[in-house]
């Protein structure tokens, strides 16, 4: 009979009468690696929150090696032998890499910080995980894979023999990702146990064991991962009576007999130069490229946050001039932000304040708020964008990353946009919010809006765009429509094919 090193039993945890987890069991084997999987919402990271010793929760117990354990702090978890890697980051940017390795356990030579022997210990720790970097190196000059990678090793450096990690591979590169695995395996060869939460299907199937997915609180299923498929997995995790939506199906015709609706001519700013090209009405326009390519600097020029340089943008056949957001917004063009944490969200405001922002000119007219007015629209908000919880009051840094991304959208689309410029929409966020994120995009362009959307999700690309320009060191490469749009075909422009 295999042994578990961790056994959470009729785990239950409610916020304002909300069951985030609702009688919830879980297990974890030694050596394995057992992926946790649902929607947003569905309570992983409140979960593995409460083995933590972030929360705690309500009803329930907690079993390691088979001997019931009270974790009430996040001291008393990490001496039971657990570490989280939080999905953001708790790393101090202007530490030295040694110094972020063995914060809060440093070591001391006499009185003072032996920063020779933290050093050293830590360029073994790094060179034993075939990380290459240097010890003595400020962490705020790092990128941020490195700086996740940074996270991992100092949750190994504890010697942790259960490790839980919430969305990993964020902010990883393919190559730095693939070190990650490397690491894990080498951890679990050694016995070490792993929790790992994600959206993306593909590492699921390459570096779990088992899995187990929530839905809305409640665990639904939990089994071998060789034994599962990915529709079976988002059956699961949607529920068999809703319908996952097909995004590969574009039927819809662009007229293009009225002229574009936005045309960017010999455009250059911060890395870009001479760019040129055209969006039609009800066109979703993916733009592709490598890291650095200009991708985001283009949609920051045309919603105005960047400075143009040189070159022309003509609305509707007229010219324009965009220097500020404002103009962008006078004009109908508005922006979500790839890093919704730091540039979308106020996260210390309510679901409420946060979607009536762009609103507060209507709400706020004569110097008092129209508060039934704000919740109104706060509650068409998150009914029509199925932002979870359904709770106006619910603070916004406390939602997932999806909901978070929703929160975001919705105040942008309360300004009535006639072009949605969208960068990096669905990154971060688990395949359902990231479907109904897809729909709702569609169905925005059938109502007539138009939108730029950069994504380094090919398939997302594949399955969304109408046309998709590639971009290769700041100029545009190729563009690709109807069946030439491919992974392979994008990959082969953006890293210069001709």
């Amino acid at each position: 009979m295999v042994q578990n090193i961790l056994e959470m039993k009729q785990i239950t945890k409610v916020f304002s009468g909300f069951k985030a987890v609702d009688n919830v069991d879980f297990d974890l084997r030694k050596g394995e690696v057992h992926a946790l999987l649902g929607g947003n919402g569905a309570g992983k990271t409140t979960l593995m929150k409460i083995l933590a010793g972030v929360y705690r929760p309500e009803n329930g117990s907690i079993l390691i090696d088979g001997k019931q354990v009270h974790i009430n702090s996040r001291s008393s978890s990490q001496e039971q032998g657990i570490a989280m890697i939080f999905q953001e980051l708790s790393i101090l940017p202007n530490l030295t890499v040694a110094g972020n390795l063995f914060l809060s356990r440093e070591k001391k030579k006499d009185i003072r910080l032996d920063d020779k022997q933290m050093e050293k210990e830590a360029q073994t720790l790094l060179e034993s995980l075939g990380m290459n970097l240097s010890p003595s190196q400020i962490v705020k000059d790092l990128s941020m894979g490195e700086r996740q990678l940074i996270e991992i090793a100092r949750a190994i450096s504890s010697d942790a023999k259960i490790i839980v990690m919430d969305e990993p591979t964020t902010a990883l590169t393919q190559d730095e990702q693939e070190k990650l695995f490397e690491i894990i395996r080498t951890l679990t060869s050694r016995g070490t146990a792993i929790i790992y939460v994600s959206h993306r299907m593909d590492e699921i199937f390459e570096i779990s064991n088992r899995l187990t997915v929530l839905r809305d609180g409640k665990k639904i299923h939990t089994i071998p991962t060789k034994e599962a498929s990915t529709t079976q997995i988002i059956n699961m995790m949607i529920g068999d009576n809703e319908l996952l939506y097909d995004t590969s199906e574009k039927s819809k015709k662009i007229s293009k007999e009225a002229g574009p609706v936005l045309q960017v001519n010999n455009l250059s700013g911060q890395k870009f130069s001479n760019l040129s090209f055209d969006l039609f009405k009800g066109e979703i326009l993916g733009i592709a490229g490598l890291l650095g390519s200009g991708r985001t600097e283009i949609l920051r020029a045309i919603s105005g946050i960047d400075p143009i340089t040189s070159g022309a943008i003509q609305l509707n056949g007229e010219i324009v001039r965009i220097k500020s957001i404002h103009d962008a917004i006078r004009l109908g063009i508005i922006m979500v932000p790839e890093d919704r944490r730091n540039e979308g969200i106020i996260p210390g405001m309510s679901i409420k304040e946060n979607v009536t922002l762009t609103n507060l000119p209507h709400l706020f007219p004569q110097g008092v708020i129209k508060f039934r007015e704000e919740d109104r629209i706060a509650k068409q908000n998150i009914d029509h964008l199925n932002i979870r919880p359904g709770d106006p009051k619910k603070k916004v840094g406390k939602l997932s990353g999806g909901n978070a991304q929703k929160v975001v959208i919705s105040r942008c689309l309360n300004l009535n946009p006639k072009i949605l410029l969208l960068d990096e929409p669905t990154q971060g966020i688990d395949i359902v919010a990231k479907t109904e994120l897809q729909m709702l995009f569609r169905q925005l362009t059938e109502q007539g809006m138009s939108i730029i959307v950069v994504s380094s999700e090919l398939p997302e690309l594949v399955s969304l765009a109408d046309r998709t320009i590639v971009l290769y060191d700041g100029k545009v490469k190729k563009v690709l429509k109807d069946s030439e749009i491919t992974d392979k075909n994008i990959l082969y422009y953006a890293t210069g094919g001709v």
